[in-house]
Formats: structure tokens, C-alpha cells, sequence
């Protein structure tokens, strides 16, 4: 009886570390632990500076899909588990090339403007659209 008593005990131990286990990998990949939390320093040209990217601030108020796609036959098929920091292949840049359809300028130009026009935190706040107030940064 005692024998039974001890591998019930231990097999619960084991389930109860297992769904634990469970719990907090959901949590951390929910929750955005693996996503990058400072400035994404971005682009930049002979005659703007780059951009300081407040990629938190974004994590806060959009899915992270509203922004980061693979987009096949026009739709996003990108695998959010697919999105964590130190990943290359989420980078803009390592898909938005020279030599791509929508180069990288351009997508973050058309991304970033469009939705900072339609989108805002509050009623009276939008997101920068003119150059200068995202090209803060000197060169």
C-alpha cells in the first residue's frame, strides 16, 4: 500500500512540473518575452537619418501579424511561433531587398505611414507621417 502511495505521489510530481512546464512556455511566447523590447534602429539615407523603431510601444497596441507577413497568393502565412528575437528570417530587411518586388524603403514607407494614418493609442494621437518626425536621428 505504501509502495502504490509513493508512485502516486511521484507521478503526480511529474504532472504537476509537466503542466507547469506547460503554463509558463504559453505564457512566455504569449506574452512576447522572445520579441525584441528596445529601438530598432532602422534605414537611413545620405539625407535622413535613421529611424529609433519604439518596437514595444507597437507590441502594445497591435497583433504582431498586423506588421510582420510572408505573403502568399495575398495572404499572411507567416507562423507567429516564427517570431522571436535573434530570428534572421523576421527581419524586414531579409526579405524586403533592392532586388525584391517591395524593397525595404518602400515597405516601411508604405507600412508604417498607412498605419500611422488609421491608427492611433488615442482618439487624438496618430503616429508621425512627414519625414522629419521619424527621421530624428542625425546621420
Amino acid at each position: 500500500m505504501i509502495y502504490k502511495n509513493k508512485i502516486s505521489l511521484i507521478i503526480l510530481k511529474c504532472l504537476l512540473i509537466f503542466t507547469g512546464c506547460i503554463f509558463v512556455s504559453g505564457y512566455v511566447f504569449v506574452s512576447g518575452v522572445f520579441a525584441y523590447t528596445e529601438n530598432i534602429e532602422l534605414g537611413g539615407t545620405k539625407t535622413r537619418g535613421p529611424v529609433a523603431f519604439p518596437h514595444e510601444l507597437h507590441m502594445e497596441g497591435f497583433e504582431c501579424l498586423e506588421c510582420h507577413h510572408v505573403m502568399e497568393n495575398g495572404e499572411n502565412v507567416l507562423d507567429e511561433s516564427d517570431l522571436e528575437e535573434g530570428n534572421p528570417d523576421i527581419l524586414c530587411a531579409s526579405c524586403h531587398q533592392e532586388q525584391s518586388k517591395v524593397e525595404r524603403k518602400e515597405a516601411f514607407h508604405h507600412q508604417c505611414v498607412k498605419c500611422h494614418d488609421q491608427n492611433s493609442f488615442a482618439p487624438e494621437e496618430k503616429g508621425p507621417t512627414l519625414c522629419g518626425e521619424c527621421h530624428t536621428q542625425k546621420k
